[in-house]
């Protein structure tokens, strides 16, 4: 049933708690009997109980109930199949979606050798626009996590393609978080680059684009501050 499968998954934090609390006496229980639960709903028939795990899995790493070695072993490796290419479309944007959430929670390291990769294949999913939009919509958080040179040799490419991709709210998603991509690059790269690629969105024949782009405006010309002459720098809280 179900509800059954969703009422469980909503209690899981709760018993992961549980089980890190009492963890002497039960030191392997939510690992290897609990977790592989979690991950196995992520591609349940049912939305619900897709939804419900999803969400457990997030508070889970939130909350650092999972061991890193349980992330690399258990939870990447499902999603990462959860997001080929024959994967049912549902399914996949929703794992696209958890990947791009669970980078800044999991770090660098993780997140550059096991999601990168998928994330830039991802990007350049031609069958499906809503992947490519989850992908755009996320691609400030990525790069803000892998940091400056992996985004400027693997990421920065995909985001020229989802810039100028045709389906406008791919383009519009882009425009969002241009700030954020700017500042995850170096001052020679947004002024050599990424201006242009602005100036296109700007530009664009979508007004929705346009207008997220005019929104983004004020805050990727704060990027090219320079702290120690103007004593001005952009801070996100």
């Amino acid at each position: 049933e179900p509800t059954v499968r969703a009422e469980l998954m909503e209690q899981m934090p709760h018993i992961a708690m549980f089980c890190q609390e009492n963890r002497p006496s039960i030191p392997y229980a939510f690992s290897k009997y609990l977790l592989p639960i979690v991950v196995r709903y992520l591609a349940d028939q049912n939305n619900q109980v897709r939804k419900t795990s999803q969400a457990a899995l997030l508070v889970l790493l939130e909350q650092e109930l999972i061991e890193r070695y349980d992330v690399e072993t258990k939870v990447c490796p499902v999603l990462i199949d959860l997001t080929a290419p024959d994967s049912n479309d549902d399914v996949k944007t929703e794992a696209v979606a958890i990947m791009c959430k669970m980078a800044s929670m999991v770090g660098k390291d993780i997140t550059e050798r096991l999601v990168l990769p998928r994330f830039c294949e991802m990007c350049c999913d031609c069958r499906m626009f809503h992947v490519r939009k989850v992908c755009a919509a996320n691609f400030g958080d990525i790069c803000s996590v892998v940091g400056q040179q992996a985004t400027e040799e693997m990421l920065l490419p995909r985001f020229f393609q989802l810039c100028s991709d045709n389906v406008w709210g791919v383009r519009k998603a882009c425009a969002e978080c241009f700030m954020a991509v700017s500042c995850a690059t170096s001052q020679e790269v947004r002024r050599t680059k990424l201006s242009t690629l602005f100036i296109n969105l700007i530009s664009d024949p979508s007004r929705w684009v346009r207008q997220a782009a005019f929104q983004s405006l004020g805050p990727f010309i704060s990027t090219f501050a320079n702290p120690s002459s103007s004593g001005q720098y952009f801070k996100e809280e």
